[in-house]
């Protein structure tokens, strides 16, 4: 059975391979008449052949949007028992005219069996008031194909607040959605928009809840993608405008054709889709801040807003001993924006030695809210015996839900100090650690007895006056002083040129980065990756070739290689490595071993760099 198959398939490419010389056709189709700022499609069609050295007319006369976009199809028809197979090739542009007038488009050629074969020309009109034709050629007896491209509702991206409407420093959630039609494959050029006026925390997503479904807008339904989700703290009363961004989005559009097909068209089972770009606006939003009230607005206050916020306070010990460390511990919890609250004020008592306090923050950002504590720790050592007291310390927050302020506080502590064993009336040494909870170690004192030994004093047998070594105490320390003020001098002159210590700096702080984003790699941590790469990219062309990060675009960054006389394909593999870490950013990666590739050829490339670029 097997090689009864077999045979029946080999006489089916044999008799294709037979008619495939046959009947070769090359023409070119496009609207006789287009309309000025329109875009309209040229095609051009060959059966029966496949070239190898097609070669496509001057455009030079119009915008080429896409192309050539190519797509193949086969077909077979039988009548009366005979078969008759046709293979189709289209390669498609789609073009925009620069100005009206009357412009010829030359034939495309290729070379077939030693002879060359070639499309016929075009004529096309520009005509500033000429109806918008969507196909290929004015006959409407011809076969075209539908204009590719994609419309602003077909995919759009927006900046969704949670809120329009806040107090200053109220959270809110900002998410960068993309809205389209079910054919996005993937990003490139992504400049998000900057949320200046804000202190940013950004939430991060699996790949699951970055593709959050299914949503309508405006009457239409759209599959919805997740770019970025971050949580805000507006920083200023007044209207915040979060600024647009922008992407270049790509897409795959299925081709259709208004050519009827037969019921043995294979059309269907070969490529008939093309993949095309375009450019979206991130559109971004106004945030209108409210500023605080100031009536009833507590001394203390520090800007802490939010909800159900608790404190709590703990001490080591009520109870201690000159010289001894006092742990006071200070907990701040609830929903607002803990990371940034500032630490209450303790005030202890003057004849204590206090250290800066020891600052842990717990922050929750998985849900749509932050939440979380802090946990303040200070450190203080007595000096002296008695009794003291540790006043109650308090937290002043305005509360959203009732729009007033609210204060805490914690409970008052009282000290017992008692003499210790090596207290001998304050008149001691003592060495702490300021960062452990180690024991304060006793030295000893500070008097020590009179030496009643042999004190007896000898004449030295040759006077210092006058000597070698004499001289040679004034001389050296001169030379020491002369070499370091020069030294000190030319490291000042270096440092006072921002530039040359940029450039320095450039290759230490691209390894950095690499090195944060190996720790990434080995975690399969695939955002963080990709970012630090990208971070360490950026800022090693930035410092190196002194361009500001405001300035600092891939165009820059080409011709500013290019002056420094770089290798081209140094450079090609640089812009293949940006865009490749821009787009893995925000789509789906090719796994583990694609980062590991990618990583190993960063570090190449910074090497490279720093042997081509001349200082």
């Amino acid at each position: 059975m097997k090689r009864f198959l077999f045979t029946i398939l080999s006489l089916i490419i044999a008799v294709f391979s037979a008619l495939a010389d046959e009947n070769v056709t090359f023409r070119a189709a496009a609207p006789n008449v287009v309309a000025m700022g329109h875009k309209f499609t040229l095609e051009f069609h060959i059966s029966n052949v496949q070239p190898s050295d097609l070669q496509f007319p001057d455009l030079s006369a119009f915008d080429v949007i896409s192309g050539p976009n190519k797509s193949v199809a086969n077909s077979v028809t039988i009548i009366n028992g005979n078969m008759t197979r046709t293979q189709n090739t289209t390669f498609t542009y789609i073009l925009t005219p620069k100005k009206e007038g009357t412009f010829t488009i030359s034939p495309a050629r290729f070379t077939h069996n030693d002879k060359t074969i070639m499309s016929n020309a075009l004529t096309i009109k520009v005509d500033k008031s000429a109806p918008q034709q969507n196909a290929a050629g004015g006959n409407g007896n011809q076969v075209y194909q539908e204009e590719v491209g994609l419309s602003d509702k077909d995919v759009f991206c927006l900046v969704e607040c949670s809120k329009r409407k806040v107090y200053e420093g109220e959270q809110l959630v900002a998410t960068i959605k993309l809205y389209h039609k079910g054919n996005v494959r993937g990003f490139e050029d992504v400049k998000l928009p900057e949320f200046n006026g804000f202190i940013q925390q950004e939430i991060n997503l699996t790949d699951k809840e970055r593709d959050s479904g299914i949503a309508t807008y405006n009457g239409d339904r759209y599959y919805t993608y997740i770019i970025k989700k971050s949580i805000l703290f507006p920083q200023r009363p007044g209207t915040i405008e979060i600024e647009n961004g922008k992407a270049t989005v790509i897409a795959q559009i299925q081709r259709r054709s208004n050519r009827r097909r037969s019921f043995w068209d294979m059309d269907d089972f070969f490529n008939t889709t093309q993949t095309v770009k375009k450019d979206i606006v991130i559109k971004g939003s106004k945030i209108e801040v409210m500023a605080l009230p100031q009536e009833n607005k507590p001394s203390d206050f520090n800007g802490a807003v939010g909800t159900s916020f608790k404190m709590e306070s703990s001490i080591n010990s009520t109870t201690v001993k000159t010289n001894d460390p006092v742990n006071l511990k200070i907990k701040i919890s609830g929903t607002g924006n803990i990371k940034y609250l500032k630490n209450p004020e303790i005030k202890f008592p003057n004849d204590f030695e206090i250290y800066d306090p020891t600052v842990e923050s717990k922050v929750n950002t998985k849900g749509d809210e932050v939440s979380g504590h802090k946990t303040i720790e200070y450190l203080t050592i007595p000096r002296y015996a008695g009794t003291y007291e540790i006043p109650a310390a308090t937290f002043s927050y305005f509360d959203l839900k009732t729009k007033s302020y609210k204060t805490l506080k914690t409970e008052a502590y009282t000290l017992q100090v008692e003499k210790g064993a090596n207290d001998n009336g304050g008149n001691t040494t003592v060495v702490s650690n300021f960062g452990t909870k180690e024991d304060v170690k006793y030295l000893g004192k500070d008097i020590h007895f009179i030496n009643t030994k042999d004190t007896s004093i000898k004449k030295s047998s040759k006077p210092l006056f006058g000597s070698t070594g004499y001289y040679l105490w004034f001389i050296i320390p001169s030379c020491l002083f002369i070499m370091l003020f020069i030294l000190y001098r030319k490291q000042l002159k270096e440092n006072s040129n921002i530039v040359l210590v940029k450039n320095k700096r450039a290759n230490k702080q691209a390894t950095k980065r690499l090195k944060q984003a190996n720790i990434h790699l080995q975690a399969n941590e695939k955002e963080p990756f990709y970012e630090e790469v990208l971070k360490a990219l950026w800022g090693y062309t930035s410092d190196k070739l002194n361009i500001p990060m405001a300035e600092l675009d891939k165009d820059t960054i080409e011709a500013r290689l290019t002056d420094h006389n770089v290798d081209t394909n140094t450079i090609a593999d640089f812009m293949n490595i940006l865009q490749t870490c821009e787009f893995a950013r925000f789509a789906p990666s090719g796994g583990h071993e694609a980062m590991d590739q990618l990583y190993n050829k960063a570090v190449d490339l910074i090497g490279q760099l720093e042997e081509q670029i001349k200082k």
